[in-house]
């Protein structure tokens, strides 16, 4: 795999929509999200928009908050760059 291309696209830019499809395809609301990570439904919203991205400590709670490994966010943002 040529990292060097997925790195020169927007990583960041990519986590929302794959956050988002997972959250939706699990069942959980941004608000239902919001309340298991502790923050605040519009900071869901804006990592899903892609106005804020996450850090490390942020990616692995949201991943928990949506019950799924922070491996297969990873996973899902590398197949969308490829």
């Amino acid at each position: 795999m040529r990292y060097d291309i997925i790195m020169s696209k927007s990583c960041s830019k990519s986590f929302g929509p794959v956050f988002k499809k997972l959250r939706e395809s699990r069942g959980f609301s941004q608000e239902r999200v919001s309340e298991r990570v502790g923050v605040s439904p519009a900071f869901i919203c804006m990592i899903e928009s892609g106005v804020k991205y996450p850090n490390l400590e942020m990616l692995f709670r949201l991943s928990a908050a949506i019950e799924v490994r922070p491996s297969v966010l990873i996973a899902e943002m590398e197949n969308r760059l490829k």
